[in-house]
């Protein structure tokens, strides 16, 4: 099921948004998420928003044997809305597929014991979920290394983003081609750029003349399209993001993204 605290705080930041999802189920938070990406005149690609801020919220499932659990409620998963789910798909893919056909292969020949007493499928099952949250942490750093050193062999990469929080000295944007979140500090934004902000409500940002360009500035709320460029970091995994001005939107190229209009950035 769903992380609580971060679940919580999630909703508080789509509720700033002016959007509420029933997360009660899974089916119910699939319903609202299938509202949103299908309202009319939508400016800002909403639903992949809120898709990509509550998939942070969720746990990776885990394996258990079940004799642990006194309440059937504990059982539940939430991901498929199943009060009762068992793995029973190929045993090429996953060693507790294996375990569930060898169990049920002896219930179907009659058999009454188990080829796997309470205990060795309580501590595979624990094995198993180890195996499975290393497994998804090194895709998922594999993945983030990956656009690192990609975006090091870039001069400079322009990316579709939308406005996902607000603060003091930042802004946070989700970039719609990769699904990651960016944070972009006011001092990577450009020198002598003022800053002002109503934190989790508001930025507004003025550029200094530059040349032939004069001070310009853009106010930026949540749900705002913008373009970032995107840098990598000097740390390992780190990835910078900046604004560019808004006198220079013409000069810049932005991969397409559905439901993303590069003139309202």
């Amino acid at each position: 099921g769903p992380k609580e605290n971060v679940l919580k705080d999630t909703k508080k930041i789509l509720t700033r948004m002016g959007i509420e999802v029933d997360t009660t189920s899974s089916k119910m938070m699939q319903e609202a998420l299938n509202k949103l990406q299908h309202a009319p005149n939508q400016p800002t690609p909403v639903g992949l928003v809120v898709a990509s801020l509550l998939a942070k919220c969720m746990s990776l499932a885990t394996y258990h044997s079940s004799g642990e659990f006194d309440s059937p409620v504990d059982y539940f998963h939430y991901g498929l809305s199943m009060e009762l789910y068992t793995h029973f798909t190929s045993p090429i893919r996953r060693y507790p597929d294996l375990i569930a056909h060898r169990q049920l292969q002896a219930i179907l020949e009659g058999k009454k014991k188990s080829p796997m007493d309470f205990d060795e499928v309580s501590e595979l099952a624990e094995l198993s979920s180890q195996k499975k949250y290393a497994s998804k942490l090194a895709s998922d750093k594999s993945g983030e290394l990956f656009l690192w050193l990609f975006l090091r062999e870039q001069v400079t990469m322009h990316e579709a983003a939308c406005v996902v929080e607000i603060g003091s000295e930042s802004i946070d944007v989700l970039v719609l081609r990769y699904g990651i979140q960016v944070r972009i500090w006011r001092d990577y934004i450009g020198e002598k750029v003022e800053f002002q902000s109503k934190e989790k409500e508001w930025a507004h940002i003025t550029w200094p003349a530059d040349g032939d360009k004069p001070k310009c500035s853009k106010r930026y709320e949540l749900l705002d399209n913008v373009v970032v460029i995107m840098k990598a970091g000097k740390q390992l995994f780190k990835i910078n993001g900046a604004l560019p001005r808004p006198d220079s939107s013409n000069d810049v190229h932005v991969p397409s993204v559905e439901g993303f209009a590069t003139e309202d950035v």
